[in-house]
């Protein structure tokens, strides 16, 4: 069962705008007092004639004023179903009839209403969904003054016997919503019409929805390559930048390989060290101390042929000589090496300045991107101009498809049915307030008001027994806790202790979220009693302060919710039962709904920010 939409008129606490609110799949956040949608939307899914005296007692009133409700729905037969409730009148069940494209009656028997509710439509019953798929404040254990008890019967409701003057006024109440029914019920019938043809029009236009789509889907991935287009921007012709860049690079290769060859051999040159000086050279030293020996011995000898000794002090200077000039050209390659260095310096610094003048545009755009590589700018470059394509295409398909007479025409129907639909359903707001009775419902009770004006009055016979009523949720009756393992346990069979085991991962998760860390696991005893560990002692949760009592019963509700929901794919309804907790807590009360809505469809009553911002919907 999926709930669509709700409607309402005269009943304090809700008030949904333009008389609907509408609803989806998932977390649906409904601004409206939690209580009184509570009591509205099971008065909608478990009609009883009771309803109208627990309504005006409700809404503080001895009688009830025109109060009128609606509901559509998707039974599990996966047909749409419209209840119209009418609480001083009569209930109408509508069925949608997808050949006519209209709502026909099934039935205005309000037993027979509630049977198909529960049949084919797959309402849960009224136990089930007090146990296992609502959640209210008057359940919390700091609500609950000794546990929560059975509701008390409500006392059968006898349609009371009008006079002559209230038949008369009733009568011209009716005439009156009789003329309202028959405009509003032409207007129902032209919105249905408007909004057939506009769910074939939007079938039509879905082809122009794809283009558009794409795209949006092109753009974004235009725009999420909008630093490499301004790179691109910075290189100016990029083809032109990268031979450029390529033939630089490969210039600069070619001359580190010749520096670092100079390099090598200017290392290699002054690991050989300085030329030692010559007057430290032994070689020298001994060519000039001989020769000067020689010369000595020469010129001692006299006339003798020892004189000619002399002579050989030639060949020893020329050998120290030879030496000298050695080692000035030594001293010489020395000063070479030195000044070698310095060129090859000067040479790297302008190979280095050349490649950085003929390449600083590529370079920029690298540091700028986060490359390492020209490869990849290249490959960035190539994603951004197939981007921009697929701009230009997606565009020009887009553009022959609004060209095209056929979408042109669809566009400007489309435009004219959602402005009609817009004033339909104004003038249907105007009319009856987002609430209409059927046609055909209005006469009848027209007719019955008449004929009891003329016939005498009748009394009802003693003993007469009082119609069947809307079965209560029974309340736990002791300590909340227990109470509600023990009310989970007859709807989902077994005992306490195995509903508690069942659910004990998910509840753990969320005391130990709901108390940030201080309760982490959530357990029970054979007999259904709830305890917490905390600081890694088990505690019973019936000793807790009331507050902390409130969080533990909140873990497990939740914990049994989501496992409804995920086995029955129905419909939960919370009222605001996390009003006044932390900011945290209500955040993460509101992701775990949304994840859980994700089995079925949650229906929160709340105006906190903080669950609307996490709703899948909002009315």
């Amino acid at each position: 069962m999926l709930l669509l939409e709700f409607a309402a008129q005269g009943i304090r606490g809700v008030a949904p705008s333009g008389g609907r609110a509408t609803l989806r799949t998932g977390y649906n956040v409904v601004a409206a007092d939690g209580a009184a949608l509570r009591r509205l939307l099971e008065a909608l899914l478990y009609p009883d004639p009771r309803d109208v005296d627990a309504l005006a007692r409700a809404q503080g009133a001895p009688g009830v004023g025109p109060a009128r409700a609606g509901l559509t729905l998707v039974g599990d037969d996966r047909v749409t179903y419209r209840l119209v409730r009418d609480f001083n009148a009569g209930c109408q069940l509508h069925r949608f009839d997808p050949e006519k494209r209209a709502f026909a009656p099934v039935s205005q028997d309000l037993a027979e209403i509630a049977g198909l509710l529960r049949g084919p439509i797959g309402v849960p019953s009224a136990q089930r969904l007090a146990a296992l798929l609502s959640l209210a404040t008057s359940e919390l254990p700091s609500k609950a003054s000794g546990g929560l008890g059975t509701s008390p019967a409500i006392p059968a409701a006898v349609r009371p016997v009008l006079s002559g003057e209230q038949a008369r006024k009733r009568l011209e109440e009716l005439r009156v919503e009789l003329a309202r029914a028959k405009v509003a019920g032409k207007l129902q019938e032209r919105l249905d019409a408007l909004q057939q043809r506009l769910f074939k029009l939007e079938e039509a236009l879905k082809s122009g929805q794809r283009v558009q789509d794409a795209l949006a889907a092109a753009g974004a991935e235009r725009a999420a390559l909008e630093p490499v287009a301004a790179a691109a921007t910075s290189l100016g012709d990029p083809q032109a930048r990268f031979g450029a860049y390529e033939k630089s690079a490969a210039r600069r290769a070619e001359a580190d390989a010749r520096i670092a060859a100079e390099r090598e051999a200017i290392v290699e040159a002054r690991a050989l060290g300085a030329p030692q000086p010559i007057w430290a050279s032994p070689p020298f030293l001994a060519g000039v101390v001989g020769g000067l020996a020689l010369l000595v011995a020469g010129l001692a000898a006299g006339d003798s042929d020892l004189r000619y000794l002399s002579l050989l002090d030639i060949p020893a200077f020329g050998w120290s000589a030879w030496l000298a000039l050695h080692w000035i050209d030594a001293q010489e390659a020395w000063g070479r090496i030195g000044r070698r260095g310095q060129v090859v310096d000067a040479w790297e610094a302008k190979v280095q300045a050349q490649f950085a003048r003929d390449g600083g545009a590529v370079n920029a755009a690298l540091q700028a991107l986060g490359f390492t590589k020209p490869s990849e700018l290249k490959d960035a470059l190539e994603r951004l101009a197939a981007a921009e394509q697929g701009v230009v295409e997606a565009r020009q398909r887009l553009t022959e498809w609004e060209a095209d007479a056929q979408t042109t025409d669809a566009l400007a129907e489309h435009r004219k049915v959602e402005e009609e639909m817009r004033e339909v359903e104004t003038r249907l707001s105007e009319q009856a307030g987002g609430f209409v009775r059927d046609v055909q419902a209005v006469e009848a009770e027209l007719a019955r008001v008449e004929a009891e004006a003329a016939a005498p009055p009748r009394v009802p016979a003693p003993g007469m027994d009082p119609p069947p009523t809307r079965p209560a949720a029974a309340g736990p009756a002791g300590e909340p806790l227990r109470g509600l393992l023990e009310r989970a346990a007859v709807e989902l069979g077994g005992s306490p202790a195995s509903v508690a085991r069942a659910v004990a991962a998910k509840a753990s998760q969320a005391v130990a979220a709901f108390t940030l860390n201080r309760f982490t696991v959530v357990s029970s005893d054979d007999r259904g009693n709830v305890q917490v560990v905390s600081g890694g002692r088990p505690v019973p949760a019936m000793t807790l302060p009331p507050a902390e009592r409130d969080l533990v019963f909140l873990a497990l509700r939740l914990a049994l919710l989501e496992q409804a929901l995920a086995s029955d794919r129905s419909v939960a309804i919370l009222e605001d039962v996390f009003a006044g907790l932390s900011d945290t807590v209500r955040r993460t009360a509101g992701r775990m709904l949304k994840a859980m809505a994700k089995q079925g469809q949650v229906i929160h009553a709340s105006a906190d920010p903080a669950f609307r911002e996490a709703a899948d919907h909002q009315s």
